[in-house]
């Protein structure tokens, strides 16, 4: 009995020990105020400020968050700004500021910008491979308006390595743009607000303003799924054909991005992040 009782502990220290290596999340999706407040402490996840202003991060942040400015990220290329690094590069930053393949990633932002910088890494993750993210519905604004964790200290991990297991179906070049357009195989909306779409666009386009994709006025969260697809079902639009989404530079479109494709399980849904600065440094036509 002793003995048998032995093996049973140890099979399950053993299986504990493999299930708290295991990711917390299995694929890109939405995360809850709820959800994270209970994970905060698992030594699996990585939590990821991505709040454009520092001076709001040293403010207050959530507890463990580090600090990462999405144009960390990107680039002049051949004089045309804000676009992506080459992939090695990201996968350095990510891995120097403690992140794994083996880590669950939960990214948040603020309302102030829709929540675009959290997808935008997020975009930038999955563009690497992984795919154990969490976006958190409602942001800052949302964490801190129920009262929860604030601290203004900084998160001590050891750089990681993270290896990049590169997935480019997720975004397209102007090129590919282009190329369907004629063939007339792709659906185009634009992310950017209505004022900045009637001043110049991707012929084709559909308007849809990032901001429709959310609900409230001081803290924004989600639409329902069931309010979400009947907007873009007013739009026209078939969540099963081809969809390209773009913007200024990509950062606000992979907000729409991730609606698409994760929040309503868009399986076409793709990402121009090059977008309009790159579409226009082209000289290509426009409407």
């Amino acid at each position: 009995m002793v003995k048998g009782l032995a093996i049973n502990l140890s099979m399950a220290v053993l299986f504990a020990s493999f299930a708290s290596s295991q990711p917390l999340l299995t694929k890109p999706t939405l995360v809850t105020t709820d959800w994270l407040a209970q994970n905060l402490g698992n030594k699996n996840i990585r939590i990821i400020d991505a709040r454009p202003n520092l001076r709001d991060y040293l403010d207050g942040h959530i507890p463990n968050a580090i600090y990462l400015n999405t144009e960390t990220l990107r680039v002049s290329l051949g004089g045309v700004p804000a676009r992506l690094l080459p992939l090695e590069r990201l996968a350095e930053i990510f891995g120097a500021i403690g992140v794994s393949n083996q880590h669950t990633v939960v990214v948040y932002s603020s309302g102030n910008d829709f929540f675009s910088h959290a997808t935008y890494i997020a975009f930038a993750l999955e563009l690497l491979g992984h795919r154990a993210i969490g976006v958190l519905d409602g942001g800052y604004e949302k964490w801190q308006g129920e009262g929860r964790p604030i601290t203004k200290e900084f998160p001590k991990f050891l750089p990681a390595k993270f290896v990049p297991k590169v997935n480019e179906q997720l975004r397209v070049d102007w090129l590919t743009v282009w190329r369907s357009l004629q063939g007339k195989v792709i659906q185009v909306l634009d992310a950017r607000s209505p004022k900045d779409f009637t001043s110049g666009h991707i012929p084709t386009a559909k308007n849809a303003f990032l901001r429709d994709n959310l609900q409230g006025e001081k803290v924004l969260t989600w639409k329902s799924k069931d309010e979400l697809l009947e907007r873009f079902k007013a739009l026209k639009i078939d969540l099963q054909k081809p969809i390209v989404t773009y913007c200024n530079s990509g950062r606000e479109s992979s907000q729409l991005w991730f609606t698409l494709r994760h929040i309503l399980g868009a399986p076409t849904a793709v990402l121009y992040d090059g977008s309009w600065i790159d579409w226009s440094s082209r000289k290509l036509p426009k409407e």
